[in-house]
């Protein structure tokens, strides 16, 4: 694969994720060709549209893995593209090494987007996204099987990301409940349960929740029945993948288990 081809999916990856966090199914598609009549067509890098409250949004990018900055020449190329497409298409330039002081101005003029490589969302910073989508608790999630106990900054208040996990030293991290009166159970037994809150882990918390899981080889006990007289639970481990493979209907980024450099 050439390093300019790999520079192209890691920009997909970043902004196919960054659209979907929540499961939206927005497309994101890579080096799309368009058909203009008569007979002309223009390839785009990466293209996405989709609608908002009746509004159509329609994003060209262009990316480019070059030694040496962009200079104007390639701006007003691109510009000359998206305006052949359509001239509803919101143009943005991704360059890894810059762009030369012509072809801001350019840009510019012509209402596009420039980029680096450092305004870019690194792998890291997209992983945090899925993390904090899905660590903060929301009343109006259904679980999705699941269902499980989150702190509270303060008793009956809001949530602080954190969930309800067993003691350090468990060799199982984070309990998932199958029943939310399982978890409801569980939570009336809790010594500060006033500090604790049952919710609901829908499909795309769940996704994020993965993310971080399998990278920190985290493992999950997942809750079948109520707790017993002596508070013991019957549980099914199982690691992160594992979850995943089995109970994640959405897609999960192959990317997320990777190393961009």
């Amino acid at each position: 694969m050439k390093k300019g081809t790999e520079f192209e999916d890691y920009i997909h990856f970043v902004y196919s994720t960054l659209l979907n966090l929540r499961g939206e199914k927005i497309r994101v598609s890579k080096r799309t060709t368009f058909q203009v009549p008569p007979d002309e067509s223009y390839e785009i890098d990466i293209f996405y549209e989709f609608e908002n409250v009746g509004v159509k949004h329609r994003v060209a990018i262009e990316c480019k893995d070059w030694k040496n900055p962009v200079d104007q020449g390639k701006v007003l190329e691109f510009h000359q593209k998206i305006k052949n497409i359509g001239e509803d298409i919101v143009g943005v330039f991704v360059s890894r090494t810059g762009y030369q002081s012509g072809a801001i101005k350019v840009a510019k003029r012509h209402g596009i987007l420039t980029l680096t490589a450092d305004d870019v969302p690194t792998i890291f910073d997209v992983l945090s996204r899925h993390i904090t989508t899905s660590f903060i608790p929301e009343d109006h999630c259904t679980g999705e099987p699941f269902w499980y106990i989150a702190e509270l900054k303060e008793p009956n208040g809001q949530p602080t990301g954190t969930l309800y996990a067993f003691p350090k030293g468990s060799p199982i991290d984070l309990p998932l409940f199958i029943s939310k009166k399982h978890a409801e159970a569980v939570h009336r037994s809790l010594p500060d349960k006033q500090y604790f809150k049952v919710y609901g882990l829908a499909q795309h918390k769940l996704r994020g929740l993965l993310a971080f899981s399998i990278a920190q080889k985290k493992t999950f006990a997942i809750v079948v029945d109520y707790p017993t007289d002596s508070g013991d639970l019957k549980t099914v481990p199982l690691t992160a993948k594992e979850v995943k493979d089995q109970y994640l209907l959405l897609d999960y980024p192959k990317e997320l288990e990777k190393e961009w450099v």
